[in-house]
């Protein structure tokens, strides 16, 4: 696991100086250290990573179609609907079908583990 940046350690003890809130600023240190909080950031990475990777080759790879293949994207696929047509619409159904598997795996995985560092947060702030 890495190490907490000083920048943003610096900034939680702001954040925490700033709001009313009745937690210490090593309050927050301690729980952006803690491994409930880096198993999320872990789950959430293994998640967003390779969506991330995936939308960005379907978008720059249609992008350099356009620019480079357009004998390829003329190509007419039905009447006169042609592929770039196709490749276009199929960005667009890749964007919603990476939006909801997103919203799944969230609700099923990420948001108990929220709950999680939550409860345990409210446990040691409760402890103090």
């Amino acid at each position: 696991m890495r190490p907490v940046p000083r920048i943003l350690k610096r900034k939680l003890v702001d954040i925490a100086k700033l709001s009313d809130a009745e937690v210490t600023p090593d309050a927050w240190i301690e729980g952006i250290e803690s491994a409930e909080f880096k198993t999320l950031i872990d789950a959430k990475q293994r998640s967003i990573v390779p969506m991330i990777v995936i939308y960005v080759v379907g978008y720059m790879g249609l992008s350099v179609l356009a620019g480079f293949g357009r004998g390829i994207l003329g190509i007419k696929v039905l009447g006169a609907v042609n592929l770039g047509f196709v490749l276009i619409a199929g960005n667009y159904v890749m964007s919603w079908v990476l939006a909801i598997v997103y919203a799944r795996i969230s609700a099923n995985h990420h948001d108990p583990l929220v709950k999680v560092v939550v409860d345990k947060a409210r446990a040691t702030r409760g402890a103090r």
